[in-house]
């Protein structure tokens, strides 16, 4: 099964146009909302999926979905929590 990598993070950027009434994060909620990222994201994917959380804060994500449907998954979860993720090769 391929083998995709993920490093979520907030930032914020002010309000946007979908939501004109976003306020900034404290960093008690940025911090809660990254934990929850990592407990949440595997609502997303089929019970095949294996999912590795790393002490640096990236995750490893194991499954037969393609990077496109994979990326679509991990952004619909981390726009739930208002946070973001840089994706990079897993090797």
């Amino acid at each position: 099964m391929p083998l995709y990598k993920y490093q979520p993070y907030y930032k914020y950027d002010g309000p946007t146009h979908a939501q004109s009434f976003r306020d900034e994060l404290s960093p008690e909620e940025e911090e809660f909302n990254l934990e929850c990222f990592f407990s949440e994201v595997e609502d997303y994917f089929d019970d095949k999926a294996k999912f590795e959380r790393q002490e640096d804060g990236f995750i490893f994500i194991t499954s037969d979905v393609t990077q496109t449907e994979c990326d679509e998954l991990v952004k619909r979860c981390l726009n739930s929590l208002d946070l973001y993720a840089n994706r990079v090769a897993a090797k």
